[in-house]
């Protein structure tokens, strides 16, 4: 399907319409299908409450915290045979860092609650972060994702590229 794929990058150089771009390419190279589904998480959105993180990524159980009165697919459930872009990955804990190695090693995960059945997914996770992917990812989890791309910020580029990106951008 291809690499799993860390974006390094300030606020606003592009990388989520880089893994978006990565997605058009893998479709349009065979690598995936042309209705494969992407998906993307936002790990800020609930850093407050890594219980729910963790539901809203990997699904739950009926009972698994308060509140989960039912089963829930995850995302990585409905990003299966696609793409699963994860903006703001330092906001996912050490757990769940683990939780997503382990996908990434042996292709299977558990929702929130679960101890006995295992779900397989197959899905090329492109992660991102402003921060310093050394001081806020597990070693662990860093040497499982193979592709490490870092974005340059608008005032690096040149003023050629500054000039592309804008008439794209208006286009």
């Amino acid at each position: 399907m291809g690499l799993h794929t860390l974006l390094l990058g300030e606020t606003g150089t592009g990388k989520s319409m880089f893994a978006e771009v990565m997605y058009e390419y893998a479709k349009e190279a065979g690598r995936i299908k042309s209705d494969a589904p992407f998906e993307t998480f936002n790990c800020a959105d609930y850093a407050n409450n890594p219980q729910l993180l963790m539901s809203q990524l990997f699904g739950g159980k009926k009972g698994a915290y308060t509140g989960a009165d039912k089963d829930k697919p995850g995302i990585i459930e409905k990003a299966d045979e696609g793409v699963l872009f994860l903006d703001e990955i330092h906001r996912l804990s050490p757990e769940g860092q683990e939780m997503l190695f382990y996908l990434i090693d042996k292709g299977f995960y558990r929702k929130l609650g679960e101890t006995e059945v295992c779900h397989s997914a197959d899905v090329l996770i492109i992660c991102a972060t402003t921060e310093d992917a050394e001081s806020v990812l597990l070693k662990t989890f860093i040497r499982r994702i193979p592709m490490i791309i870092k974005l340059p910020a608008l005032r690096d580029r040149t003023i050629e590229e500054r000039y592309n990106l804008t008439r794209y951008f208006l286009m």
